[in-house]
């Protein structure tokens, strides 16, 4: 065989062996593929009263307005705090809405079809360093929880748990 054969030889089983190597290799994202989503959990603490001449609920409270009139009874509504928080399958987040009261809370993701991609939740509320209420519950996107905390003043203190994605 002559040196030329062998080098056209050599250049073909070269190039067969790169397009080879292109189909198997696996593809490189790119800035166009969207980056996979991460959901938090938006914690607030609310105050909630009855009063004669309510002012309209925070810009944050007022997709929940309605729905807490309803359930709670109250017509006011004031944001004491809020916190939000990356959802992470691996280990405990806490969520400070205040100074007085925060939330320490674990989250895997729901196998249910009932949790519509959602999270189960064991939650535990503290009151400073006391603890008042450990609990477990289902929270999924566009189903925000509602919890009813102590009396406050002459309301209620509300917590709210919601999914963002």
């Amino acid at each position: 065989m002559s040196a030329r054969a062998a080098f056209l030889l050599l250049a073909v089983l070269i190039c067969g062996a790169l397009a080879f190597a292109a189909e198997t290799a696996p593809v490189k994202a790119t800035s166009t593929t969207p980056a996979p989503s991460v959901d938090r959990i938006w914690s607030a603490l609310v105050v909630a009263t009855i009063t004669p001449n309510p002012k309209p609920a925070p810009v944050e409270l007022q997709e929940f307005a309605s729905r807490m009139t309803r359930v709670f009874g109250y017509n006011q509504f004031e944001l004491a705090g809020s916190a939000t928080q990356e959802i992470n399958d691996r280990s405990e987040s806490w969520l400070v809405p205040s100074k007085t009261f925060w939330l320490g809370l674990k989250a895997r993701r729901a196998l249910s079809k009932e949790a519509q991609g959602g999270y189960l939740l064991s939650l535990q509320l503290f009151q400073e360093k006391r603890p008042i209420v450990d609990t477990e519950a289902k929270l999924a996107p566009g189903s925000p929880l509602f919890i009813r905390g102590p009396q406050y003043g002459k309301g209620q203190l509300i917590i709210v748990l919601q999914v963002q994605r």
